[in-house]
């Protein structure tokens, strides 16, 4: 049957998508997909926009903790141009220099000291009457090779201690340097309001990636830096925030904030859990979400379909499947809150079945009445034959012509055999289709009890398969049937070697019935059937009868066994049963 499912994958996979559940769900979901898009893309947006935000917001954060310590820094590099024009031409009367250099730390108490650095590398004028040599720490020389304001830190000193150097030129020409020691100061720890997030640390930057001062420890800012990149690599790139993991293995946000550009940077070093950080594991949701949304929205329209569609048609197919197979159940019934239209179609087919039931009924008694009629029809048609195969026994008795004797008993067993057929359908619970190899078997029995007599030494071996023949065919098949073996009775013959035999088959040969009786030639057996010669008639209805089936039909001696073969092959034109040999 066509509604027969599927045992391969392939078939259950072509069964499935061609569903109703899966053409419903490829319909919703083309019919969802751009609100899903849509949704998707202004939730990235949002994302995007929100994290510019809050990378905004930690910048400023970070700029607004160190903002004294910017200012302070921006003091030194912002010098008096008077002082530093004066400078070049008090170096060399180091008291007059000096005295200047302490008038203007009188107006700047920001600074602890202030020296003036010739190209050789010795300060001789300072504020504090100190000299110091800058070449001992390598500053000089860094100076040299890149004289731009700088900022440095005093090495030796546990305090953040900054020196701030500006170049002093003349005509155009470098001559020294301004080296303004700040005062010493530690950069307090990041204050955490309630409700404000700040950084956990902030570290500060010369321009040359000098670590000036730290909120923390300053002698492990190091190993609170990304390990997988250096500071130079961090301080290159643009304002921003990065997230990287430090040597400890610790994952944080790294937001770099330019303070004065070219001279001073901040590095602020927040929690993983910052809020850069959050909007970064929260962009999923921006997909994730209306996935989610999407298949809520499929399980309820599929829950709805299956509880209001699916489901009945499924209930209305199956038992449309057991109508078909003469299955008569009680009316379906459908759960509460199937739709309108489902409802309405249960109902008419419920009526329908209900209709068809009652007319099969009426048929079947109809249908009873007039098989107990053929029955009877038959059965009196098999009593008339009868009748009539006796009055031709009683008339072959009374004739003293063997001639005539001989004809009347020919005659008498094709009347029989027409009876045999009509017992079979009379008696069979199918009047339309008999049992070919029953009949034949019949047939042969017959024909062989009445022709041969006790001790008679014909060996008759038989070989049917089942076969079904319709009742026009029937007729034919028998008569041709008891043609042919009241035929090989009568010419029987004892060959050379062996017995005399006669073989009677029934056989199916692919879609064909083949019909064969052999028998032996040789001296007529006495007590077989006479071994009188024949008038052909036997023959000519023979083949009478093979026409009558549309079969081929084939008699004659074979002289490779000295055996009479006479064959019919015929193709039946009603129900055919299951080809197994008889038992």
């Amino acid at each position: 049957m066509d509604d027969v499912r599927p045992t391969s994958f392939q078939g259950r996979l072509s069964r499935a998508v061609t569903g109703i559940s899966f053409q419903l769900l490829a319909l919703l979901s083309l019919a969802v997909l751009p609100i899903g898009v849509i949704a998707v893309w202004q939730s990235l947006a949002f994302s995007q926009d929100t994290r510019r935000s809050a990378e905004t917001l930690l910048l400023g954060l970070t700029e607004e903790s160190v903002t004294l310590e910017r200012r302070l820094i921006a003091a030194g590099l912002q010098i008096d141009p008077t002082l530093i024009a004066l400078a070049p031409m008090v170096g060399n009367n180091l008291a007059q220099c000096r005295e200047e250099l302490l008038r203007f730390i009188a107006r700047h108490p920001v600074f602890q000291s202030v020296s003036f650095v010739p190209l050789d590398g010795v300060a001789r004028c300072a504020s504090d009457g100190l000299t110091r040599d800058l070449r001992i720490d390598g500053t000089h020389s860094r100076f040299l090779e890149n004289p731009e304001p700088t900022v440095t830190r005093l090495g030796g000193s546990m305090a953040a201690v900054l020196r701030v150097l500006q170049p002093v030129r003349e005509n155009g020409s470098l001559v020294g340097y301004l080296a303004f020691v700040l005062q010493s100061f530690v950069l307090p720890p990041v204050r955490n309001p309630a409700g404000i997030q700040n950084p956990s640390e902030v570290v500060l930057y010369s321009t040359n990636g000098t670590v000036l001062t730290s909120t923390l420890d300053f002698q492990g800012v190091a190993d609170r830096l990304p390990a997988d990149a250096n500071t130079d690599h961090l301080l290159t790139r643009p304002d921003g925030y990065v997230e990287a993991t430090d040597s400890s293995g610790t994952r944080s946000g790294f937001v770099k904030v330019t303070l004065i550009p070219d001279a001073l940077f901040a590095i602020g070093i927040w929690p993983q859990d910052n809020s850069v950080s959050q909007i970064d594991q929260a962009w999923a949701r921006a997909v994730v979400f209306p996935l989610i949304t999407w298949l809520a929205g499929m399980a309820t329209a599929l829950f709805a379909a299956r509880r209001l569609v699916i489901r009945p048609v499924k209930m209305l197919r199956d038992e449309m499947r057991r109508f078909a197979l003469g299955q008569r159940n009680a009316s379906i019934v459908l759960a509460p809150g199937a739709a309108l239209e489902i409802q309405e179609t249960v109902n008419t087919f419920n009526k329908l079945e209900l209709i068809v039931a009652r007319k099969e009924a009426a048929l079947a008694v109809t249908a009873e009445g007039k098989l107990l009629l053929l029955r009877e029809v038959h059965h009196r048609i098999k009593n008339n034959l009868q009748m009539i195969s006796s009055i031709i026994s009683i008339q072959r008795r009374k004739t003293d012509n063997p001639e005539i004797g001989r004809v009347l008993r020919s005659l008498q067993d094709r009347v029989l055999s027409i009876a045999i057929v009509d017992q079979s359908l009379y008696s069979n619970g199918d009047i339309e289709d008999v049992r070919a190899d029953l009949l034949i078997g019949l047939i042969a029995d017959r024909l062989a009890s009445v022709n041969l007599e006790p001790g008679h030494a014909v060996q008759i071996t038989t070989h049917f398969e089942v076969a079904m023949l319709h009742a026009d065919q029937i007729g034919p098949l028998s008569l041709l049937a008891n043609e042919s073996i009241t035929n090989a009775l009568k010419y029987v013959g004892k060959p050379k070697n062996g017995p005399p035999t006669i073989d009677i088959s029934l056989t199916w040969q692919g879609d064909l019935i083949h019909f064969c009786v052999v028998n032996t030639t040789g001296t007529v057996v006495r007590g077989a059937g006479g071994g009188t010669p024949g008038t052909q008639l036997g023959m000519d209805m023979i083949r009478a009868f093979g026409d009558q089936l549309a079969a081929e039909c084939h008699s004659g001696l074979d002289p490779a066994d000295d055996r009479f073969h006479l064959s019919a092959k015929f193709k039946p034109n009603g129900l055919v049963a299951v080809q197994s040999p008889a038992k």
